[in-house]
């Protein structure tokens, strides 16, 4: 008896503690740099089926605080935007649930003289709060230019809300 009553404890804690877990979710949400990237010919746009992401990622799980699905922004810990820092203009990267590519974009900061206008772009947040905006296109989304948006793609949200990142 006394084991039924200690097993039937077990399942219904261990049930408990999977009520908020959104099912579609992976794990971990990372950023990468490219280890091999080709682009699709006369855009700012990294062509999917020929570009690899790095071994290791720039941004890691532990680094990402929190995003924000209604202002596409990641908060990253103080290592993360110092990272996010040492890149350059243009420079490709993807945004990763387990590795797996769930969009690409390019690094574009708010003083660059270049257009991208084919692709996410990235740029460090003007709050003092460690934020990198995600927005389409550079300097903005030019009318008639589709971009394939999966800022707020169901993966990514899933997995963000089951780590409580999600705001």
């Amino acid at each position: 008896m006394r084991y039924l009553l200690s097993l039937l404890t077990f399942l219904v804690i261990t049930n408990s503690c999977n009520k908020n877990h959104i099912d579609g979710g992976g794990d971990i949400v990372e950023i990468y740099l490219l280890k091999t990237v080709q682009f699709v010919a006369n855009k700012c746009q990294v062509d999917a089926s020929n570009s690899t992401i790095e071994v290791t990622p720039l941004v890691t799980n532990q680094d990402i605080v929190e995003y924000s699905k209604r202002n596409y922004e990641f908060k990253l810990t103080e290592e993360g935007i110092q990272k996010i820092k040492t890149l350059r203009d243009i420079t490709p990267f993807a945004v990763t649930v387990d590795k797996q590519v769930i969009y690409y974009g390019f690094f574009k900061p708010g003083i660059s003289s270049s257009s991208c206008l084919h692709s996410i772009t990235m740029d460090l947040s003007w709050s003092p709060e460690n934020k990198i905006m995600m927005k389409l296109g550079y300097p903005g989304q030019l009318q008639g230019v589709a971009i394939d948006d999966k800022r707020n793609d169901q993966m990514l949200l899933a997995t963000l809300a089951n780590q409580n990142k999600l705001r």
